[in-house]
C-alpha cells in the first residue's frame, strides 16, 4: 500500500553498490551525491537510508554524470541475495523455491518499500508480480523497476542453479540498451506489456518444488524471526492519493478504474474510495486531473487525437473531446493547433 512521500526511506545499500561500480569506471560519483545532498554516512553507514527526494535526485544526477541510461540493468546484474542481508539469508536457507518466493513476497518491504511483490500460485503456471507502492517520478520508477526485474531474474537463476525458459512482462518500453537483455539467458522479455505499471514473471509451477542446496531449518527459523522484527519496526503510515495519481499517470495502456486499482491492493472499490476521502481526495477528481495533464502532454507531443483518446481509456473520440473541452475550454484539435509555435 502506498507510503507518504515525506516519511518513507529507501535502503541505501543497493545504491552504494551502484556508486562503487561507477566509481571504478571513473565516473564522478561524488558530484551526483553532492547535488542530491547525500553524505557518505547516509549511503554507507549501518542501516543507511535515503529519502525519496534524495533517491530521485540521485538517479537523475548519476545518469547525467555517467551519460548512461542502463544503470538499472547494471545494478540489477550485480545484486546478490547476500545484499538483502537477513532476508537474503532466510531465502538461501529455505527448503524449496516455493518457500523462498513466499518469504521474499512476505518481507519484500525490507528490500524496498517502493514496490510490492505478489506471489500467485496456480497450474500450470505461477506468477511473481511487482507493482509500485510509492509515488516516484518516471525516471526513478523506471530505474527501480528495471533493477528489480533484472536482479530477481539473476537470483532465481542462482537459486535453481540455472533457470528454464520463462516469460517476463514489463510495463516500460523496449530500452535503448536492449542488446544487454540477450545476456539474461532463459528470460523472454515482453516490453510495453498490457496491465498496470509494474512487471510479471510467469514460471511453470512444476519448478516450485525445486529443493534448495543450502536448506537449513534452524538457520531459517532464526532468520525469519529477525525479518519479522525488522518488519514490525517499519512505518505503517499510508498516503493513498499519491500512489493513485502515480498509477494513473504512469499507465500506458488504457486508464485504470477505481476497481482496477482497488484490485491491486486486494481492497473493494468502496474501501479505496473511503481511504481517499479520509485524505481529503476523491478518485474522480484525481482521475480527471491526471487525465487532463496527460492529455495536454500528449497533445503537446503532437500525438493523434484518436490515439490519445484510446490511451486515456475513452471508448470514443467524441467523449474525450467533450471531457477535454470542459477542462480546457477548447477542443483537443484547437489546443494542439494553438500550442504550435508560430513560424516566420
Amino acid at each position: 500500500m502506498p507510503q507518504p512521500i515525506d516519511s518513507t526511506r529507501l535502503p541505501a545499500r543497493y545504491y552504494a553498490l551502484l556508486c562503487d561500480l561507477l566509481r571504478a569506471d571513473g565516473v564522478d560519483v561524488e558530484a551526483a551525491l553532492k547535488t542530491a545532498n547525500i553524505w557518505p554516512t547516509q549511503l554507507y553507514g549501518p542501516d543507511a537510508t535515503l529519502t525519496v527526494a534524495q533517491f530521485e535526485t540521485f538517479i537523475d544526477q548519476i545518469e547525467r554524470v555517467s551519460g548512461r541510461h542502463d544503470l538499472g540493468f547494471l545494478l540489477g546484474r550485480q545484486i546478490k541475495l547476500s545484499n538483502h542481508e537477513i532476508l537474503g539469508y532466510a531465502i538461501l536457507t529455505s527448503p524449496t523455491l516455493d518457500y523462498a518466493i513466499q518469504l521474499a513476497s512476505r518481507y519484500y518491504r525490507l528490500i524496498t518499500p517502493a514496490f510490492r511483490m505478489q506471489y500467485l500460485r496456480g497450474r500450470p503456471y505461477c506468477e511473481i508480480r511487482f507493482q509500485p507502492e510509492l509515488s516516484l517520478n518516471s525516471q526513478a520508477l523506471r530505474f527501480l523497476l528495471e533493477t528489480i526485474v533484472v536482479s530477481t531474474h539473476e537470483q532465481l537463476k542462482a537459486l535453481m542453479q540455472g533457470a528454464p525458459e520463462y516469460d517476463i512482462h514489463v510495463s516500460y518500453p523496449q530500452p535503448s540498451h536492449i542488446r544487454h537483455y540477450a545476456s539474461l539467458r532463459s528470460a523472454r522479455f515482453h516490453f510495453d506489456a498490457d496491465g498496470p505499471v509494474g512487471a510479471r514473471m510467469v514460471l511453470e509451477s512444476d519448478l516450485l518444488a525445486h529443493p534448495l542446496p543450502m536448506a537449513d531449518r534452524n538457520s531459517l527459523q532464526f532468520a525469519e524471526a529477525q525479518c519479522q522484527q525488522q518488519l514490525l519496526k517499519a512505518r505503517e503510515s499510508r498516503q493513498m492519493s499519491e500512489w493513485v495519481a502515480m498509477m494513473l499517470r504512469e499507465s500506458t495502456n488504457g486508464f485504470p478504474s477505481l476497481a482496477d486499482l482497488a484490485g491491486l491492493l486486494n481492497q473493494s472499490p468502496r474501501a479505496l474510495d473511503r481511504h481517499l476521502q479520509r485524505e481529503g481526495h476523491r478518485f474522480l477528481d484525481i482521475s480527471k486531473r491526471v487525465r487532463y495533464e496527460k492529455a495536454c502532454e500528449m497533445l503537446d507531443a503532437e500525438m493523434p487525437v484518436t490515439q490519445i483518446a484510446y490511451q486515456l481509456g475513452y471508448s470514443e473520440v467524441a467523449a474525450f473531446s467533450r471531457a477535454f473541452r470542459r477542462e480546457a475550454g477548447c477542443s483537443p484539435t484547437e489546443y494542439q493547433r494553438n500550442a504550435k509555435p508560430t513560424v516566420g
